[in-house]
């Protein structure tokens, strides 16, 4: 017993040691610095190997420290992409893709401080493809995908930020209805702005 006492008063002592600047928790020391922002994307990308398309993303992001950032993203298609071809080419009219992206990222922000900052990102999560056929059947498949991309962040204000960016979509999962999870891969490009403070 007098071991144990002995032992956690040492390992108190060593973490108020720690902090040099408080002897509040951690959470709360001056060491500490917790910021938040929104993201409103828009994307330029590439899907079926070779159609363009458009996606609209919305992000909430956590900033620890001014540098690390913790990212809740969704990403949704927004343009129309017949997959006719690859689900039903013996079919009449047009099958449009509807398809989702919901994950989370980490990234780093370099030089936060300077007017323009520079962030690579690695973002994984779930991804969703759904169509329906003109006979009126409504299929769904879920994938994974992981998604790395870099940005170029112009800090205009303290509140205030926008940049462009270059990502990669990498789905992974069974293929469905001739849809291939490859199919759903590709380059992208983004413009976007962010509201709130690093």
């Amino acid at each position: 017993m007098l071991l144990t006492a002995t032992t956690f008063q040492l390992a108190t002592a060593q973490v108020m040691k720690e902090d040099t600047t408080t002897n509040a928790p951690f959470f709360k020391a001056s060491k500490f610095n917790s910021k938040g922002y929104v993201g409103f994307e828009m994307q330029a990308t590439q899907i079926l190997k070779n159609k363009a398309a458009m996606v609209m993303g919305l992000s909430l992001n956590w900033v620890i420290n001014h540098k690390y950032v913790v990212s809740g993203k969704y990403q949704l298609l927004t343009s129309r992409v017949d997959v006719k071809d690859r689900v039903a080419p013996s079919s009449g009219g047009k099958i449009y893709l509807t398809h989702h992206f919901a994950g989370l990222a980490f990234s780093y922000i370099l030089f936060f401080d300077k007017r323009f900052s520079f962030q690579p990102e690695l973002a994984a999560g779930w991804s969703a493809a759904k169509f329906e056929n003109p006979t009126n059947t409504k299929y769904r498949h879920d994938y994974g995908a992981i998604i790395p991309a870099v940005y170029g962040i112009y800090n205009a204000s303290k509140i205030f930020r926008v940049g462009v960016g270059l990502n990669y979509r990498a789905v992974f999962g069974t293929n469905f209805q001739g849809l291939k999870a490859s199919d759903l891969n590709g380059i992208t490009g983004v413009v976007f702005i962010r509201l709130g403070t690093f």
